[in-house]
C-alpha cells in the first residue's frame, strides 16, 4: 500500500448517492459463471453486507460504478474480476474471496 497526503482542492465532481456493482462468481459447476447485480441507495457497508448475505457459496467481488457520457467506470472495492484476468496474478488481499480455480 501507499500513502500520500492530497490536496482536495483537486476535486472536480462527487457523488453522493453512488451505483455499486456486485458480481457473483461461481465454479462449483466446473465452469466459471456470473449473476450480476446494480445497486443504489446504500453506502459501502451495507452494500458488502449485501453481498456477503447473498453470496450463497459464491464469490463475490464489489465494484464502485462512475459514469461520464457514454462511459462507465468500474473501480474495484473488494473481490476480483474472474472473467478478465488469471486470478493467480492478483495479490492476495484483492484476492479475499476468489473462488479456487483450477
Amino acid at each position: 500500500m501507499h500513502a500520500r497526503p492530497i490536496d482536495p482542492r483537486d476535486q472536480t465532481h462527487q457523488e453522493d448517492e453512488p451505483t455499486y456493482r456486485v458480481y457473483f462468481w461461481d465454479d462449483r459447476t466446473g465452469g466459471l459463471s456470473n449473476d450480476e447485480w446494480e445497486l443504489r441507495g446504500a453506502d459501502v457497508d451495507e452494500v458488502l453486507a449485501w453481498a456477503e448475505a447473498n453470496a450463497h457459496g459464491r464469490s463475490p467481488s464489489v465494484w464502485a460504478v462512475t459514469r461520464a457520457a457514454d462511459d462507465v467506470l468500474l473501480v474495484r472495492l473488494r473481490g476480483i474480476d474472474l472473467d478478465r484476468v488469471d486470478a493467480s496474478s492478483w495479490p492476495k488481499h484483492a484476492a479475499r474471496w476468489t473462488p479456487t480455480i483450477s
